[in-house]
């Protein structure tokens, strides 16, 4: 391995293990903004009433990453412990880093260790001598763990609420080509895939009843007003954090479109998204203080009046995506390069 720690904080715990997983094959540094380039929106109710689905990314990674750097993206879930730890060293011992999840309550480097029951993911790259050398990059820690720690790790996560199973993945490239720069085919077909789904026009990857684009905010909204109504504190902060790091992670689409653009030379778009970053960034935090103090009815009205100005915000958007689109593809001309490659596309 020719690094260690992989240092971007605006992407999730997730993504970045994969931008470092990538760096390894290795691909460009320069060329990971034009992966994490999807700025969507889609909502979706569970079973659960407490619990809902809020994000931007309406496609799934894995079609950019085999386009962009010929590279496939190889994931298996696993019910046990052992076996999991069993596959865990297979990848490992063919010189790949894999990529793994587990409860961030079990994680003794982590500041939330026996504290706070969260899902986390983080990369191994190597094993040695009964120890594995791990890299925790969303929250900078190189270090290791023994085969006794990540045996208990995997058995007391399986019993958290979060897994059923145990995802693993690793990368491995498949073909030479797809290391290069994209073209502006890519570039056009990035921003009409954005316009759509934040039009309500397609859901892509999204999953079936999903509330896409603007038309989210309207249930977004209603768990907001929910807030204040719910009797146990439990179920208040489940349905807080939801919409807390689901607007945390919106910006962060938002802060990495704006990477995108401007690797594209679109400057003054790419301006646009940095303010819709800063604003759901605020609303995030405002929900923060009222979870907090537990205030939910004091600072009801005021995020949902900063919703209201995210939801302009992004209407303005979409309206300077339509105007993009009409300068740099005539009526009738072009198709979008995910629904062109995608095999989940559905178009």
């Amino acid at each position: 391995m020719t690094f260690t720690l992989y240092k971007e904080a605006r992407l999730n715990c997730l993504y970045v293990n994969i931008a470092a997983a990538l760096l390894r094959l290795p691909v460009l540094k320069e060329s990971l903004p034009f992966l994490f380039n999807q700025a969507g929106l889609y909502y979706q109710d569970t079973q659960d009433e407490d619990e809902f689905v809020l994000s931007p990314y309406y496609r799934e990674l894995d079609d950019y990453i085999g386009e962009l750097f010929g590279a496939r993206v190889c994931r298996k879930g696993y019910a046990g412990g052992e076996s999991y730890m069993g596959a865990l060293k297979n990848v490992l011992g063919t010189g790949r880093s894999a990529i793994i999840e587990a409860d961030i309550f079990y994680l003794p480097h982590s500041g939330f260790y026996n504290r706070s029951h969260f899902p986390h993911a983080l990369e191994v790259i190597g094993y040695k001598d009964g120890v594995f050398e791990i890299c925790d990059h969303y929250y900078v820690y190189h270090g290791t763990l023994t085969d006794a720690e990540f045996r208990f790790i995997f058995e007391s996560s399986l019993q958290s609420p979060f897994y059923k199973l145990l995802n693993l993945w690793n990368l491995e490239r498949h073909v030479t080509k797809g290391a290069g720069v994209p073209d502006a085919a890519f570039h056009s077909g990035v921003i009409r895939d954005n316009y759509r789904n934040m039009s309500g026009q397609a859901l892509y990857d999204c999953p079936a009843g999903s509330r896409a684009g603007l038309e989210a905010f309207e249930p977004i909204c209603r768990q907001i007003t929910r807030l204040k109504t719910m009797d146990q504190d439990a179920s208040k902060f489940k349905a807080a954090s939801y919409l807390y790091e689901g607007f945390r992670e919106i910006a962060n689409s938002r802060f990495q479109h704006h990477n995108f653009l401007k690797a594209i030379g679109e400057n003054e778009l790419a301006e646009s998204y940095l303010e819709a970053d800063q604003s759901w960034m605020v609303a995030a935090n405002l929900l923060m203080r009222a979870a907090t103090a537990n205030q939910f009815q004091h600072f009801e009205e005021r995020i949902l009046n900063r919703m209201q100005r995210v939801r302009e915000k992004e209407a303005d958007h979409l309206e300077l995506l339509r105007q993009w689109l009409e300068r740099a593809e005539p009526e009738g001309c072009g198709r979008s390069f995910m629904t062109q490659y995608s095999p989940r596309s559905g178009q």
